[in-house]
C-alpha cells in the first residue's frame, strides 16, 4: 500500500503509523501530526476546562495562556518520550501493562489537579497575595507579583494536563524507534505537541477574553461585579472538583486493571 492510499483509507493516527513506514520524510506526516495533536486537545478530558478555569480564576493574561498551553504540550511530549524509550529499551512492557500505567498516570494527574485547586482556593481566600498600589512603580511591582504568584499553579496544571500520553503519539514514537527512524518519529511527536499547544492557547484566549468582558462590565452592573468577585474562588473550587473526579475514576479503574 502506498502512502497516499494509506492516507485515504485510515484515520489520522493510523495514517501517521503508515507514513512512518514510507521512505523519506513526507510533509503530509507533519500536517497529520499537527492535526492529531489538535484533535487530542479537543477531545474530552484533556485539560481544556481546567485551563480555562485556571485562567479565569487567576485573572490570566496572554502570556499565561501561552505558558499554560506550552507547558501542557511540553509535559505531554516528555511523557511520550520517557515511556516510549522505557517501553522500547528497558522492557517496561514486561513490568506493567500499558492500561495500568496510563491509569496510574491519570491518578497522578488528578491528584496534581486537586493540589492546584486547593492551592488556588487558599490563595484567593487569603486575598490573592497581590500588591495594590496607585503609582506606576506599584503597578509594576504588582505585575511582577502576579507573574511570580501564578508560576506554581501554571506548572502544576501543565504537569496534570500533559502527564497521560496520547496512544497515537506513543505508537508513532515506538514504531519509529523499532524501524530505525527515531529522528523522524521524534519530530512527529514534537509536531503533535505543537498542535496541542495551539488548541490550548486558543482555549486560554477565549477564557481571558470572556473574563475581561465580565470585569469591564462589573464597573456598571452590580450582578457582574458580584460575578467578577466570585469567579476566582468558583474556578478554584471547580478545578478541585474536577481533580477529585479524575482521581476517583482512576482509583476505581485501577481495581479492574491490576
Amino acid at each position: 500500500m502506498t502512502a497516499l492510499a494509506a492516507v485515504q483509507a485510515a484515520s489520522v493516527p493510523d495514517r501517521l503509523q503508515d507514513l512512518i513506514h514510507a521512505p523519506g520524510v513526507p510533509p503530509l506526516a507533519f500536517a497529520l501530526a499537527f492535526i492529531a495533536g489538535a484533535g487530542h486537545a479537543v477531545a474530552p478530558g484533556h485539560g481544556k476546562s481546567l485551563a480555562a478555569a485556571y485562567l479565569v480564576g487567576s485573572r490570566g493574561r496572554l502570556r499565561d495562556a501561552a505558558w499554560l498551553g506550552g507547558s501542557v504540550a511540553a509535559m505531554h511530549t516528555l511523557s511520550v518520550l520517557v515511556i516510549g524509550l522505557a517501553w522500547t529499551f528497558l522492557s517496561l512492557a514486561n513490568v506493567i501493562r500499558m492500561e495500568a500505567l496510563t491509569t496510574w498516570l491519570q491518578l497522578a494527574a488528578g491528584l496534581v489537579a486537586v493540589a492546584t485547586g486547593v492551592w488556588l482556593v487558599r490563595r484567593h481566600l487569603r486575598g490573592g497575595g497581590h500588591t495594590h498600589g496607585h503609582s506606576r512603580s506599584h503597578d509594576h511591582q504588582r505585575s511582577h507579583t502576579h507573574e511570580h504568584a501564578e508560576r506554581p499553579g501554571l506548572l502544576m496544571l501543565g504537569i496534570s494536563g500533559g502527564l497521560v500520553p496520547s496512544p497515537s503519539a506513543f505508537l508513532v514514537l515506538v514504531t519509529g524507534l523499532f524501524l530505525g527512524r527515531a529522528g523522524f518519529a521524534l519530530l512527529l511527536v514534537l509536531t503533535f505537541g505543537v498542535g496541542m499547544a495551539v488548541v490550548l492557547f486558543g482555549v486560554g484566549l477565549l477564557a481571558i477574553a470572556g473574563n475581561s468582558v465580565v470585569v469591564r462590565g462589573a464597573n456598571s452592573h452590580a450582578l457582574l461585579r458580584l460575578a467578577s468577585r466570585a469567579a476566582p474562588v468558583l474556578a478554584a473550587v471547580g478545578i478541585t472538583a474536577v481533580g477529585v473526579g479524575i482521581t476517583t475514576f482512576a482509583a476505581f479503574h485501577l481495581t479492574t486493571v491490576t
